[in-house]
């Protein structure tokens, strides 16, 4: 029962580092960037379908849903990290998209350890 807690921990806390370096780095080569930033997003959603299953995915999902949200709310001097604008969009619009992808993946793609402790 602990690995699989700390296992969910880590996946949330993968969540959250790639919700935070790819708000801040999704603008860095425009679309380029946007596109690399769009690459780990999945990258980190197929691992954690494939090390937890759905479960390991809704936790990853909804971590980097919670840091976006707060990255794209408006800051204390009014400034915002993700604008909307199309780069900002694509890049929350694409990450949601993207990680809805990871779940219609099929289970035998991703080998027999899906989603087992």
């Amino acid at each position: 029962m602990a690995r699989i807690v700390w296992s969910l921990l880590v996946i949330a806390l993968l969540g959250a580092i790639v919700a935070f370096v790819g708000a801040g780095s999704h603008r860095a080569y425009a679309w380029l960037g946007l596109i690399a930033c769009l690459a780990m997003v999945a990258t980190a959603s197929v691992f954690s379908r494939a090390w937890r299953g759905l479960t390991g995915l809704a936790v990853m999902g909804a971590a980097w849903a919670t840091v976006t949200v707060v990255l794209a709310s408006e800051g204390p001097g009014g400034s915002f990290l993700i604008v909307q604008d199309a780069l900002g969009l694509a890049w929350v619009i694409g990450g949601v998209a993207i990680i809805a992808a990871a779940a219609l993946v099929p289970r035998r793609i991703l080998g027999r350890t899906a989603g087992v402790a």
